[in-house]
């Protein structure tokens, strides 16, 4: 496995909207930037698939707007991040202008079915209408001088004196261990709805920036929730007993992770030098985000990661990376290629299998608890996978993603002993905001399993947590109101 080295001041990890809002955002603070991304330039990714439409709040709506998120999440929100999301959007949606993107405004009830509002509207190929956000954001990162390089895994993120300052990649083309030194990492590689086996996301949405987060020694949130595409009448089924298990997993699927990486105001983690963007990031949005606000989180989030990591590139000298981690790596990557082993791809399909089966729409105490051994299981079993060429070696480094971020979203839902928003646990089927009015936190322990604790939640500008819903907007309606 041949070793090329690259330095650049902003690595960003991920190229949809929030990616690439960011590395724009990076390159106009005249910082060098370097963008890699696993999907290539001619594949759909999350935003280029989803997409369609977005968040439109006048300046006279924030207040209402900001309380719409919190409400949606059921309080979980961190209502800074929450605050912070109503406030930019204001402007940074129609900035999009600036890039080229064709928009305009057009009356819709995605956001709350029944209320019609006036919604962004982007046009775009079928089934690519993200499209019309990711080529224009494309056109002004190149043109601002970052660097895109398609085809690129990162399979780890490297770190000295407990600072971010790089990654290690697999060019899936050529098969070389590409080193990337960096001042500040940015992660944009969407949610983990990929981890189920039935879902609506592109092909790779494996939780990749939650995984390398989450092995660097970062903090992720709120992963018991996840959006699952059953409608409000199936929802109400499934709780009262006239939906069964087997009819409510014949549903559609997953399709948007509402946790993810914690971070601040300057949407960074718990690491120095990692920023989180889009969906890869968990806070804004609680247990249930509002239907047009993740595209509106993509800009406003992937803007500010952007801004802040050119800030501490400006103020930091580069770092030597450590050699040691690099090793290490490429150690490991060679050694699928060493073994006579299991395809990874088969152990992809059982890990999305297990997920959808135990951790999917149906939860009780005893299938989670099941479907955690399983994991356990399946990640002894990974130590044997093998791999012929870079292709191969791709499916087996998302399996490891996967692994991990079955796990922390296994131990949040199991913890989580109520049901609230997404979250749909049939054998706790009432929220409590007595109990459970707190976020619980995964981070990974001294031994590799994960470490979860439980932490109140900030009512820092809504003081009293109103009613809680189960469901979101999303299918049409709520079932189970509790006080």
């Amino acid at each position: 496995m041949q070793r090329r080295h690259m330095a650049t001041d902003i690595l960003v990890v991920g190229n949809g909207g929030a990616g690439l809002r960011a590395a724009v955002a990076a390159a106009e603070a005249n910082c060098r930037v370097l963008l890699l991304s696993k999907i290539g330039a001619d594949r759909p990714n999350s935003t280029a698939v989803i997409a369609g439409w977005g968040a439109h709040v006048p300046p006279q709506d924030v207040e209402s707007y900001f309380r719409m998120v919190v409400e949606e999440g059921n309080y979980l929100s961190d209502q800074d991040l929450a605050w912070q999301y109503a406030t930019e959007v204001v402007d940074r949606m129609p900035e999009l202008r600036r890039f080229g993107v064709e928009m305009h405004l057009a009356e819709s009830t995605l956001e709350r079915p029944g209320t019609a509002r006036n919604l962004w509207y982007f046009p775009g190929p079928p089934r690519r209408l993200g499209d019309a956000i990711r080529s224009p954001l494309r056109r002004a990162a190149s043109e601002k001088g970052a660097t895109v390089l398609d085809d690129t895994l990162v399979t780890r993120l490297l770190t000295s004196d407990g600072s971010v300052n790089g990654a290690t990649a697999l060019d899936l083309t050529t098969g070389d261990l590409v080193v990337v030194s960096a001042k500040a990492v940015v992660l944009a590689t969407g949610g983990a709805s990929g981890l189920y086996a039935r879902q609506n996301n592109p092909a790779g949405t494996t939780g990749d920036g939650f995984g390398l987060a989450y092995a660097a020694g970062a903090e992720l949130v709120d992963m018991e929730f996840d959006t699952f595409m059953l409608s409000h009448q199936q929802l109400q089924a499934l709780f009262t007993g006239r939906l069964t298990d087997e009819e409510a997993l014949s549903t559609p699927g997953a399709h948007h992770s509402c946790g993810g990486v914690k971070v601040d105001l300057a949407r960074r983690s718990t690491l120095p030098g990692l920023y989180v963007a889009g969906e890869a990031a968990g806070g804004t949005f609680g247990s249930a985000r509002l239907g047009g606000s993740a595209v509106g989180d993509i800009i406003v989030s992937g803007c500010l990661a952007g801004l802040s990591a050119a800030e501490t590139a400006r103020d930091k000298p580069g770092l030597q990376l450590d050699q040691d981690q690099v090793v290490i790596e490429r150690a490991r990557l060679a050694a699928f290629f060493d073994r006579d082993g299991l395809p990874a791809r088969a152990l992809a399909r059982e890990v999305r299998r297990v997920m959808w089966e135990n951790m999917g729409p149906v939860r009780r105490e005893a299938g989670l608890q099941s479907g955690l051994e399983k994991l356990r299981a399946l990640r002894a079993k990974a130590a044997s996978m093998s791999a012929r060429n870079p292709r191969d070696l791709r499916h087996a480094v998302e399996v490891g993603f996967m692994l991990d971020v079955g796990e922390a979203i296994a131990v949040a839902a199991l913890r989580r002993a109520e049901s609230r928003g997404t979250h749909w646990r049939l054998d706790h089927p009432e929220p409590s905001n007595t109990d459970w009015l707190c976020n619980l936190i995964v981070r990974k322990g001294a031994d590799g399993a994960p470490d979860l604790t439980a932490r109140p939640v900030a009512l820092s500008r809504i003081t009293h947590a109103g009613p809680c819903r189960i469901g979101s907007a999303w299918t049409g309606g709520y079932v189970g109101l509790a006080a």
